[in-house]
């Protein structure tokens, strides 16, 4: 009779474990569906990898970034594909094997501890072949646990903040375009008076040189060029420092994009192609403003362009909705200056808007650096937009954007 006891119990016993095991694969399958659903119905680019660091899932917001399809990535460790070109760790992978100590090597972001999630960890980034311009993410990794607390794989999310970072960068420069307006402005206009004064005196002693005093006359001559050169400085800085006062009227800018070209264009080696929409609309500018916006613009490519060569000056009406973020929807009139020049560098497109960065070799008159820095100064203070693209050896293009006045008063 125990032994039947015995049998009972043993029975029991092995249903339990039976049932208790059953129950546990059918519970981790159970989150295994959850976990799937989760990740690939996220908006937010996402893959997990396994404690061995080969891909699980990878889900549709990543493989619409990447290009990437689940196949060609899972069961392998390959999830480096999707943002380097050479084989590295990504964040997970240091999160799985403790080397997160490590990330100052592979980032040039700082490594923070998130504030939401237990075992995960923020970093941002700057990929540069990501998109036209290169994309800036936030990158959060967390470790996955078991119920005995050991980790059994890692999760990644990339939050795409290009237009966050876009927007702290412009207000950057802006409120550093002020300040050093405001500096260069009553700066300018004391050494403007200085220099009429020396100009004054030099062109005194030019008229009271005697004939026979070559050396003198020579050398008053020099110091009459460099000191008209220097007053143009001061002319560039003044007008620098007040971009941000535009006096507007509603203006056809047909007229003022023909001057501009007419005057950077005459007796060069270049050849301005002007193609302007006949039902161009008007806009709400300061038209002397503009005219230098497009002379600078123009003289920027007839300098790429040292053996010459055509420049194209395009302006049409577009109407914009939220392609360009940093622009409110509505109506606006483009204007495109594409040459065929030098081109500038990646490295160098996000700092050319910056006072006195060039990348001539020397300093030739036109080069200071301030051209495209008035330019920004001036079209941000109309509430437009001046952008750049650039392909080194094949050409620049410069897109100006000024709102717009149409007829039905949209």
């Amino acid at each position: 009779m125990n032994h039947y006891y015995i049998l009972i119990f043993v029975f029991v016993l092995a249903v339990a474990v039976i049932i208790s095991v059953v129950y546990t694969i059918w519970r981790g399958r159970r989150d295994e569906q959850k976990l799937i659903s989760i990740v690939h119905g996220s908006p937010i680019p996402a893959f997990v990898i396994s404690k061995d660091h080969k891909v699980i899932y990878w889900n549709r917001a990543l493989q619409a970034l990447s290009n990437i399809k689940p196949s060609e990535v899972l069961g392998t460790n390959q999830q480096w594909r999707a943002f380097y070109k050479i084989q590295r760790p990504c964040l997970a992978d240091l999160i799985l094997d403790g080397k997160t100590g490590q990330t100052n090597e592979l980032y040039s972001g700082e490594l923070n501890k998130s504030k939401l999630l237990e075992d995960a960890y923020e970093v941002t980034e700057f990929f540069p072949d990501m998109g036209e311009k290169g994309k800036w993410f936030r990158i959060t990794s967390a470790g996955l646990r078991d119920s005995g607390g050991y980790f059994f794989g890692a999760m990644e999310t990339l939050e795409d903040i290009t237009e966050q970072k876009t927007a702290q960068e412009e207000l950057l420069q802006r409120t550093k375009l002020e300040s050093l307006g405001t500096f260069a402005g009553g700066v300018a206009k004391d050494f403007d008076s200085l220099l009429t004064a020396i100009l004054r005196n030099v062109f005194l002693a030019k008229i009271s040189a005697t004939d026979e005093d070559k050396i003198m006359e020579d050398g008053l001559a020099v110091a009459e060029r460099a000191g008209l050169q220097a007053k143009e400085l001061a002319h560039r800085l003044i007008t620098f420092s007040q971009g941000g006062y535009p006096v507007r009227k509603l203006e056809s800018l047909g007229p003022i994009l023909r001057e501009a070209a007419e005057k950077v264009s005459q007796g060069s080696n270049i050849t301005c192609n002007i193609s302007i929409a006949e039902d161009l609309w008007p806009c709400e500018v300061d038209a002397a403003q503009i005219r230098q916006v497009v002379e600078n613009v123009l003289i920027n490519a007839k300098e790429a362009m040292p053996n010459g060569g055509i420049v194209e000056l395009i302006a049409e009406n577009t109407t914009i909705g939220t392609i360009i973020r940093s622009l409110g929807q509505g109506n606006y009139v483009r204007i495109i200056i594409r040459d065929k020049g030098i081109g500038i560098p990646r490295e160098n497109l996000s700092r050319i808007f910056d006072p006195y960065f060039t990348t001539k070799k020397t300093k030739e008159r036109g080069g200071i650096g301030l051209g495209l820095a008035i330019s920004d100064s001036i079209i941000k203070y109309h509430n437009g937009l001046i952008s750049v693209e650039s392909v080194v050896n094949s050409g620049t293009t410069f897109s100006i954007y000024l709102s717009a006045k149409v007829k039905n008063g949209t």
